[in-house]
């Protein structure tokens, strides 16, 4: 078991992903890996989901990734083996689906005011309504689908990191302290996801870094598809300095959102992680499965 793979990072169609929690267990099943985390973003739904297939031969992680209101960057807090039936947590992510529907609607009006594109209303209440989580990704489908581009990659470069950048002050949402708070009354380990996505200089991160530890962060995700290997050298020393456990995935959305990803070996195979090898498996066990 010491050479199949660990996937800790990934996301279903309760939030942008394009996969059901069945079938990403199954496709993971498929690919060798034996065990993994679901992480949907500022939802728990799949989690809870997840955990109906603790039978399914696959060692599983409840989790979630929260999104912290930056003035810089993207900033994701990933909260493992949580209690998914924790009050607060619960509470929380029912506003923040509210929350959610603002900010699509943010993002539709710069659509319209600054590229002068106006979305079907009947399509964006289906996706409003959808259950779990709704974000960026489900608008790039419909930028798709009425012909203003022809993948995801392309929506988001065209115009969603525009209009992310144009209400990032106007988004509702959740602080980083509340972030880490919500994970740690859940029971949950704190991970600062993919650092290279913060656009910090290495001794900013330092400082975030040491910010976040005297918050109550436990970990760092030091393995992700888009952080580079020089980027990882840093974050191990870093993870080394805070005493922090190091924890990695491929952010595996499905070859509908992410199509050169491929869940448990990332873009190219640039994730390859073997049972036992994070500090994070290492230390924590699942509460939801027994071995």
């Amino acid at each position: 078991m010491k050479n199949s793979r660990v996937d800790l990072h990934m996301h279903s169609t309760y939030s942008d992903g394009s996969k059901s929690p069945k079938e990403l267990i199954d496709l993971a099943s498929s690919k060798g890996i034996s065990m993994m985390a679901l992480t949907d973003h500022d939802e728990i739904a799949g989690s809870k989901e997840l955990m109906k297939y603790t039978d399914s031969g696959i060692y599983l992680y409840s989790g979630v990734e929260l999104t912290a209101q930056v003035q810089k960057g993207r900033m994701h807090i990933l909260g493992y083996n949580i209690d998914l039936e924790n009050e607060k947590l619960n509470n929380r992510i029912k506003q923040l689906k509210s929350d959610a529907i603002y900010n699509i609607m943010l993002y539709v009006e710069v659509l319209k005011h600054d590229f002068g594109i106006k979305l079907p209303e009947e399509e964006l209440l289906s996706i409003i309504n959808k259950e779990g989580n709704v974000g960026r990704p489900q608008i790039a489908a419909l930028l798709i689908k009425h012909g203003y581009c022809t993948e995801v990659e392309e929506a988001f470069q065209k115009y969603l990191i525009a209009a992310y950048e144009k209400v990032r002050k106007l988004k509702r949402g959740l602080s980083k302290e509340e972030c880490v708070d919500l994970i740690l009354s859940a029971d949950g380990i704190v991970s600062l996801a993919h650092p290279s996505s913060l656009k910090l200089t290495d001794q900013e991160l330092d400082s975030e870094i040491a910010y976040l530890k005297s918050l109550g962060m436990q970990s760092i995700e030091v393995i992700h598809i888009n952080n580079s290997e020089n980027q990882r050298a840093y974050y191990l020393e870093l993870a080394k300095k805070y005493n922090l456990l190091i924890s990695g995935g491929t952010d595996y959305h499905g070859p509908e959102v992410k199509p050169d990803v491929e869940i448990g070996t990332g873009r190219n195979g640039n994730v390859d992680i073997k049972e036992n090898t994070l500090s994070l498996t290492k230390n924590i066990k699942s509460r939801y499965m027994r071995r």
